[in-house]
C-alpha cells in the first residue's frame, strides 16, 4: 500500500542500504467463535494495543445507488449507544485511545489504538457496535454531519481530489470510479435511516469481518467477542473494470494545482509483479530517499511528489500525484524516470535498492497500528499471508531481480491516465 518518489536519471546512483529492520512478529489466525476471521500479531514490548475491523463492502451500497452510504453507516455504528449507555467513540476516548474510520471503494476499516489495559473492554465494544449495530436517528444525524464536513474538506485536499479523479477516469464500473465520500452534499443528505441500517446489517456482519490485533495483546482477549451471526463466508472481493482504451488527459477545476498520473497494475494474486511495483514506488518516490523525490527536492521545484502502488484484489493501481505550481513540468521528469526502468538496472545498484526497499517496508510495519492496518488490508483484498512485514512478502521481495523489474514496468507502466487540476479551469475540459 505504501510508496515513494524518484528520478532514475543517473545510472549507478545508489540508495544507502541501512541495517535491516526486524520483521513483524509471527501472526496467529483463525475463526472467531461467532463468525469472522481474526489475525493477531503479538508484541509484548509494544506500549499499546491496536484493534481493527475490516469489511468487504461497496462504498455506495449493494445496489450502487447511494453514494457515501458505507461512510455514513460506519460512522453511525460508532455513534450509536451500546448496552453500557455509551457509544464506541465515547468508550475509546475515555480509555485514552484513538478511533479512526476509513472507507475505500471496496472495503471499510474501523481502527482503534488504546492502552493495553483497555484492550478487552474496547474490543468487546468495537465488535458489539458493528456485529450488532443499534443505529438510530441520533447516530445517523451524527454520521451525516461528519460526512458533510469531510465532503467539504476533501474539495480542498488536492492530492485526494486527484486520486478520486484518477479512479473515475481509469475504471468503468462502480464503486471504483466514484469517491467513497461524494463531493455533492445533496447526495449525502439523501441517505435514510432504513438504508443505513440495512447496509450495516449486511456489511458489518461478523462473518464478513476480518479482525486484526497487534501490539501488546493476549490471544485470550478474543473471548470477549460475544456478538456475531455465526459461521459463514465473507462477501467476495470487489473488483474493478478498467476503461479501454486509456482515456486522454483531462483537466478539472480545483482549489489547488495538482497533476495525477496512474497506471493499471497487477492483481494481488500476482504477488511478484505487485511487489515489483511496490519496489518501483519506493525506489522512485519514497520521501527523502526516492530518486525522483530527491531530484525534485534538489531542483527547488514547488511541488510535493507522492507515489505508491495500491495493492488491490484486481487490479492494483500505481499512483503518482504532483501537488503544486510546478506539477506539470515535473510530470515529464516522472514519466522519463519510469521509462528509464524499462531497461534492467545495474546489478549492484539494484541490490542496494532492494535492500533499502525491504528495510523501508519492515520499518513501515513496526508500530502496532501499522501492523494491524497491513494485516487487515491484505486480508480484505484476499491475500492475508502476503502482508508486508511478513515472511511471505519478504521472500517475494528477495526474489526480485533487475530483469523482472524491467519486464514488469514494460508490461504495466506504459500508458498512464493523467488528470490535471487547475485553479480556474473549466469543468470537464481536456488537454494534451
Amino acid at each position: 500500500m505504501k510508496a515513494t518518489l524518484f528520478a532514475a536519471f543517473a545510472a549507478g546512483l545508489l540508495l544507502v542500504a541501512p541495517h535491516s529492520a526486524s520483521a513483524t512478529p509471527a501472526v496467529q489466525s483463525g475463526a472467531l467463535a461467532h463468525g469472522g476471521t481474526y489475525f493477531i500479531s503479538v508484541d509484548s514490548a509494544a506500549p499499546v494495543a491496536a484493534v481493527d475491523l475490516w469489511f468487504r463492502a461497496p462504498d455506495d451500497g449493494y445496489d450502487g445507488q447511494t453514494p457515501g452510504l458505507a461512510r455514513v453507516a460506519a460512522t453511525a455504528a460508532a455513534a450509536a449507544k451500546l448496552a453500557s449507555g455509551k457509544t464506541l467513540a465515547e468508550m475509546v476516548t475515555q480509555a485514552g485511545g484513538r478511533l479512526s474510520i476509513e472507507v475505500f471503494p471496496d472495503v471499510v476499516e474501523v481502527g482503534v489504538v488504546v492502552p493495553t489495559s483497555a484492550a478487552r473492554r474496547v474490543l468487546a465494544s468495537l465488535t458489539a457496535a458493528y456485529f450488532a449495530p443499534g443505529i438510530d436517528d441520533a447516530a445517523l444525524h451524527a454520521a451525516l454531519t461528519d460526512a458533510t464536513v469531510l465532503a467539504v474538506q476533501q474539495q480542498y485536499e488536492a492530492d485526494l481530489l486527484a486520486h478520486d479523479l484518477l479512479f473515475a477516469r481509469m475504471f468503468a464500473s462502480k464503486p471504483a470510479n466514484e469517491p467513497p465520500i461524494p463531493l455533492s452534499l445533496t447526495a449525502i443528505s439523501h441517505v435514510t435511516l432504513d438504508e443505513t441500517k440495512t447496509f450495516a446489517q449486511r456489511a458489518f456482519r461478523a462473518s464478513n469481518a476480518f479482525l486484526t490485533l497487534a501490539g501488546d495483546v493476549d490471544p485470550s482477549v478474543l473471548s470477549v467477542v460475544t456478538d456475531g451471526d455465526g459461521a459463514g463466508a465473507p462477501e467476495p472481493p470487489i473488483d474493478a473494470t478498467p476503461v479501454s482504451p486509456v482515456p486522454a488527459p483531462s483537466t478539472q477545476p480545483g482549489a489547488e494545482p495538482v497533476v495525477g498520473i496512474a497506471w493499471v497494475g497487477p492483481p494481488i494474486s500476482d504477488e511478484r509483479a505487485a511487489t515489483a511495483l511496490d519496489f518501483v514506488a519506493d525506489y522512485l518516490f519514497r520521501p527523502n530517499f526516492g530518486l525522483v523525490w530527491r531530484a525534485v527536492d534538489r531542483s527547488g521545484a514547488r511541488v510535493d511528489v507522492r507515489g505508491q502502488f495500491v495493492t488491490l484484489h484486481s487490479p492494483g493501481v500505481m499512483l503518482v500525484t504532483l501537488e503544486g505550481s510546478d506539477g506539470e513540468s515535473t510530470q515529464t521528469q516522472v514519466l522519463q524516470a519510469v521509462s528509464a526502468l524499462r531497461q534492467p538496472m545495474d546489478s549492484a545498484a539494484f541490490a542496494a535498492a532492494r535492500e533499502a526497499f525491504i528495510y523501508h517496508l519492515n520499518s513501515d510495519t513496526q508500530a502496532p497500528d501499522e501492523q494491524a492496518d497491513m494485516l487487515g488490508w491484505y486480508a480484505a483484498e484476499g491475500a492475508a499471508s502476503y502482508a508486508p512485514g511478513g515472511d511471505e512478502y519478504d521472500r517475494v521481495a528477495r526474489s526480485l531481480d533487475p530483469d523482472f523489474i524491467a519486464a514488469t514496468v514494460r508490461r504495466y507502466l506504459a500508458s498512464p491516465v493523467v488528470v490535471r487540476i487547475v485553479v480556474g479551469a473549466s469543468q470537464g475540459g481536456t488537454s494534451t
